[in-house]
């Protein structure tokens, strides 16, 4: 009687060559044009925090330094003594906190309202809204709009203003428009109103997005510094970039030096701005990851 033999599947072949992983010459070209590219964004702040940390009798002899034999930080001491940089970092965190959540509220309804095919005047309205995005009514007629409102030396005309931005409009727009419309329908079937299909669907959907133009204003807040140039002129409502260039470009409100031979001026200079980059040089790594995945998203369609 013959045996039926089992039909077995071939073994992989243990010696057959995976992915190659050579390296080739144009892989060590792109490695060195990013690594000079690294070199060249890092550099900067490197040197501006080795001058703010290098005493005067060093410096005063080799302004150009790379390294520094002897470190103080004497100039960090007196930065963080400012009272004028304690006050303009209080008015930006106003801006940063207060300013982002309601440029995040308002943003977010007007994209989610555009989104939407049923109501009246809706084309007139979102072209009305991108004609902004080309045209503006010129900077006098927006200081006269300003004083009219009652909103000049007030810390109102840094926040109110800039309730909309039209772009990150545009992304939160694209981006409800691309969640399945069947959410919306299942959830009017189960007796939800528009206002809770926002809130309890369609917002925790938007996350990424959330985060991505949050990002956007928080960044925007924290350098805010044109308004409140413009319209403020009370010392207690300058931001901390507006004190910063008081120090680096006016030297209108510069830092005490009790100690000018132990300190120089360019290291109260790098010191404070150091002291102003810093907390968003901390914060942006975090949420890197959502700028190109929000965009994107945003962007799919329109």
């Amino acid at each position: 009687m013959k045996k039926v033999g089992i039909a077995r599947l071939p073994l992989a072949n243990k010696d057959k060559p995976g992915p190659s992983t050579k390296i080739g010459p144009l892989d060590i070209i792109i490695f060195f044009i990013l690594l000079i590219y690294a070199l060249a964004v890092i550099f900067p702040f490197y040197y501006l925090f080795v001058v703010s940390i290098t005493p005067t009798e060093i410096y005063a002899n080799n302004p150009s330094l790379l390294f520094t034999p002897k470190v103080t930080f004497e100039a960090y001491q007196n930065v963080y003594t400012n009272q004028a940089i304690w006050n303009g970092f209080g008015i930006t965190m106003i801006l940063l906190i207060g300013g982002t959540a309601y440029q995040l509220f308002f943003t977010v309804i007007t994209g989610y309202a555009m989104s939407r095919n049923n109501w009246f005047g809706k084309n007139f309205v979102m072209n009305m809204i991108l004609v902004t995005m080309f045209f503006g009514g010129g900077l006098i007629p927006y200081y006269l709009l300003i004083k009219s409102l009652g909103m000049l030396d007030t810390i109102w005309v840094m926040i109110i203003p800039g309730a909309i931005d039209t772009f990150n409009m545009l992304l939160m727009r694209n981006y409800f428009a691309s969640l399945p419309k069947e959410l919306e329908e299942s959830a009017k079937v189960d007796g939800a109103n528009d206002v809770q299909i926002f809130v309890k669907i369609f917002l925790p959907l938007s996350l990424p997005m959330l985060a991505t133009i949050g990002l956007f204003f928080a960044v925007g807040n924290w350098n805010s510094w044109y308004n409140g140039m413009l319209f403020n002129h009370s010392q207690n409502l300058k931001t901390l970039q507006q004190v910063l260039q008081d120090i680096i470009v006016t030297k209108s409100s510069t830092i005490p030096n009790p100690h000018p031979n132990q300190i120089n001026d360019d290291s109260l200079k790098n010191a404070a701005i150091f002291f102003t980059i810093l907390p968003m040089m901390c914060f942006y790594p975090f949420c890197q990851r959502y700028f190109v995945k929000g965009i994107v998203v945003g962007a799919i369609k329109g």
